[in-house]
């Protein structure tokens, strides 16, 4: 009896004694953030896109019973039931340094990217990464080997496609059908369904040469009777620009460059609506948010110095861009036909989206700015600043790069111009349509004063790096003088 007693109390503690079993690791709570897809329409200027129509310095030197009209359904329809900044400004003219800004928070100034060709500086944190490390599964589709891999954009995103290894004499670029079709199958071979998606997906078609819009767009914009010589090509391009520098071009010549231009944006536009519809049927819009953005805009035959053109200067029509959000599935995120008439940076887009998805409300040297579309006033004014990015012969080579080249900032509803290589010629500007000069000398040198105050902090001199293959892209592409 007593061995059993014995035997039965050993049992019980040696039970008590027992380890116990492993609790199971807390289960990491589900990320029910909104999809984010973030579109970019390179070299769109704003009132390239008929919902500009208020801001538009569409050629406003043309008859206007004349002159051909922006036509762009799709993205009207976004900023009828979203928010439009009337007045988004680019950092610099150029495709690179201004998605590295919107992707960054941070002027070329503080990234450090001179122009296309000069990679992202590794140090630069980019907003990609913030929703990656969130739960994100982020994905990118490019038209343009200008934001091709080897250029650093890529981090943060688990799939970044690029348009690849092009054969002796291709174009660098895809059609945005093509665009479309690939980000589509991208999404579609997705290993995790359940994560929020992030997708960024770029259209190159406005960038010259006008080329890629079919028939039945083309048709919509030019003059059935137009015989000469500008069919898109650069080319054409080269001989427009000579004629526009030497007082010899002929309206009707203008006319057709335009038109063209508008059919590549309008053919963007109809693109953008087979992209949001595949996501649709999919189920990617019940709980999303879209926001749509341009790199820079596009001098036309404004300008009599460099016609044709994007990089040379920076003038209402190369920086101002279109920048529209609207919410799908829950409405409450983004409010229908807002309007923000204050003028906006585009270093701002990261924090933005930041804020949308719940991630944070700064980025960079960026700011929040949905406080505008919901508590007007809350959201302090800063300067925006932007630089020129050619022309390269005449590049610093001690300091940097782009010092010798235009600048402009925006402060206010006013903007100074200011070109070095013209012996400083400074001038002063509204934020308006067509950019009417204003006459008031203590203004203008008050903000060129803040002009040379950027200046004086900028970084130093970047040597090109260059290799073969990104030379032959940024040669085909039209970057390398």
């Amino acid at each position: 009896m007593r061995r059993l007693l014995a035997t039965a109390l050993f049992a019980v503690a040696c039970a008590t004694d027992a380890p116990a079993p492993p609790e199971a690791p807390p289960e990491e709570p589900e990320n029910t953030g909104p999809n984010v897809i973030l579109i970019s329409l390179d070299t769109t200027r704003a009132d390239a896109l008929s919902c500009y129509s208020a801001e538009n310095h569409w050629g406003l030197s043309f008859p206007a019973k004349s002159r051909p009209v922006p036509q762009t359904p799709v993205l009207d329809d976004i900023a009828a039931h979203g928010v439009r900044f009337s007045w988004a400004l680019a950092h610099a003219p150029t495709t690179l340094s201004s998605h590295t800004s919107m992707l960054s928070g941070r002027d070329p100034h503080r990234h450090g990217v001179v122009r296309n060709g000069y990679s992202v500086p590794g140090d630069v944190p980019l907003v990609t990464e913030r929703f990656a490390e969130a739960g994100w599964d982020t994905v990118a589709v490019l038209g343009s080997s200008a934001l091709e891999v080897k250029m650093g954009m890529n981090r943060g995103f688990r799939d970044y496609h690029d348009p690849g290894p092009q054969p002796p004499g291709g174009m660098y670029m895809l059609p945005a059908e093509e665009v479309t079709k690939r980000a589509l199958d991208r999404v579609d071979a997705r290993p995790d369904t359940a994560s929020p998606l992030f997708l960024f997906v770029h259209y190159y078609d406005p960038h010259m040469p006008w080329l890629f819009a079919p028939p039945d767009l083309v048709s919509q914009f030019v003059d059935p009777t137009y015989s000469g010589y500008v069919d898109g090509s650069m080319q054409a391009v080269g001989q427009l620009t000579r004629q526009r520098i030497d007082g010899t071009l002929r309206y009707g010549d203008a006319r057709q460059a335009r038109a063209l231009y508008l059919a590549q944006v309008a053919y963007a536009d109809r693109q953008v609506g087979v992209l949001l519809d595949g996501l649709r049927a999919r189920g990617l819009l019940d709980n999303t948010v879209v926001m749509v953005v341009s790199d820079h805009g596009e001098t036309l035959d404004e300008s009599a110095v460099a016609p044709y053109s994007h990089g040379p200067e920076v003038a209402l029509w190369d920086i101002h861009v279109p920048w529209l959000i609207r919410s799908y599935g829950d409405t409450r995120r983004i409010p229908e036909g807002a309007v923000v008439q204050r003028p906006v940076r585009l270093l701002d887009v990261a924090a933005t989206l930041s804020a949308t998805a719940g991630l944070g409300t700064a980025f960079g040297d960026g700011v929040d700015q949905s406080p505008l579309w919901t508590r007007a006033g809350t959201v302090p004014t800063t300067p925006i600043f932007s630089e020129a990015t050619k022309p390269m012969k005449a590049e610093s080579k001690e300091k940097w790069n782009n010092l010798p080249f235009e600048r402009s900032v925006v402060e206010g509803g006013t903007m100074a111009r200011f070109r070095p290589l013209q012996r400083g010629l400074a001038t002063l500007h509204r934020v308006a349509p067509g950019a009417p000069t204003v006459d008031d000398v203590p203004l203008l040198k008050q903000q060129v004063k803040l002009l040379q105050a950027w200046d004086a902090a900028a970084p130093p001199h970047r040597p090109s790096e260059y290799d073969a293959e990104t030379e032959a892209a940024l040669k085909a592409l039209g970057y390398l003088e």
